[in-house]
């Protein structure tokens, strides 16, 4: 009976350290550097001509559903579905962790202090969540019925659109300043709201705070319903309106940019996109083509010489869109130097964002 007991002890003691002994999965560092297109579906990976589709979900085995949004910070990506928002090594893509608790989060910034601010467009709140233990630990109100659809942090300050408003022939017309540091004191204090037009929906911080207004736009209502956009120039320390333009015969204005030197914008319109100087004047009509995506990049690129073995280097300015007319799947890369579309990538369904890494 001992040499049982023996036995069966020495049983469990091997089948423990078998356990212990088991080597962690190791996961190929197959991404990082390249072009991150999110869809409804999930996160692909676009580099040399090669698209790897839905690599959270092939790495994970984990399905992304309703996928709005892409960012980085350090070795980290992290993704915003409908619900949650995660966070996976940028090379391999392992998951490193989940932040559930979200009713509709449409975009999200990091702040100081490890932390995130998350946009939950239909609980009208900020979300502030723990970097590292990727969890909600406070909310901070955009405002009664509001719907708060963008996020934009720079100073000690982040600023959240309110131009979500549901049919559009309502209006939100708010922005929201929420500050996140005091010295090393972090914090998250709604500093006050601001009425600045019809539906803010985005936001360029380079020079200065300026917030585009996309204007009423309900084409399905029995009558037509349209106001045009406007850009609005915001003092960011006073919460007050330094100018405004109208923009002549734009309406459904979205999605603004800028190039890297904060000289000309770029935004997506009704019939087209569109660009104008950093003032709101000079409004130019660059394609024809309807997008709801709309991505800046200054990109190196190489020509080799074969006649005497040189690689010479150049840059050039594109725009990525997609087609949300016919193919919402289709992105196309446009040379704004040469005034031609020069690549075309085809994913799996809708796109919904463009990031780069």
């Amino acid at each position: 009976m001992k040499l049982i007991n023996y036995l069966l002890i020495a049983l469990v003691f091997v089948s423990s350290c078998k356990e212990d002994n088991e080597p962690a999965p190791t996961f190929a560092k197959d991404y990082g550097d390249g072009i991150y297109i999110v869809t409804e579906n999930g996160v692909n990976f676009y580099k040399n001509g090669v698209l790897s589709s839905n690599i959270f979900q092939k790495v994970n085995g984990i399905a992304l559903n309703n996928v709005n949004k892409i960012k980085f910070q350090g070795t980290k990506a992290f993704i915003a579905t409908e619900k949650s928002l995660f966070s996976a090594n940028v090379e391999t893509f392992e998951i490193k962790g989940e932040a559930g608790g979200f009713m509709n989060l449409v975009d999200f910034d990091f702040v100081a202090m490890g932390r995130i601010f998350a946009v939950d467009k239909d609980d009208a709140n900020v979300k502030v969540v723990d970097i590292d233990r990727m969890e909600i630990t406070s909310e901070v109100e955009t405002g009664e019925n509001a719907k708060p659809v963008f996020i934009l942090t720079s100073w000690y300050r982040s600023f959240i659109m309110n131009g979500g408003s549901v049919a559009d022939s309502l209006k939100d017309s708010t922005i929201v300043a929420i500050d996140y540091k005091d010295e090393l004191v972090p914090f998250a204090n709604m500093m006050g709201s601001l009425h600045i037009g019809d539906n803010p929906n985005s936001a360029v911080a380079i020079n200065g705070l300026m917030v585009l207004c996309k204007g009423i736009y309900d084409t399905n209502a029995v009558v037509n319903v349209k106001t045009e956009a406007t850009l609005v120039t915001i003092n960011p320390w006073q919460m007050s309106i330094a100018s405004d333009v109208s923009l002549t015969g734009i309406y459904n204005a979205n999605n603004l940019i800028s190039d890297d030197d904060d000289n000309i914008y770029y935004f997506t319109a009704e019939n087209g996109i569109y660009s104008m100087s950093n003032s709101g004047t000079g409004v130019t009509s660059i394609l024809s083509r309807v997008s709801d995506v709309l991505c800046f990049q200054d990109e190196r690129y190489s020509i080799y010489n074969p006649a005497d073995s040189t690689t010479t280097y150049f840059n050039r300015d594109i725009l990525y869109i997609n087609d949300a007319q016919n193919s919402k799947n289709t992105i196309y890369k446009y040379d704004l130097d040469i005034g031609s579309y020069i690549d075309t990538i085809v994913v799996d369904s809708p796109v919904k964002d463009i990031a780069f890494y």
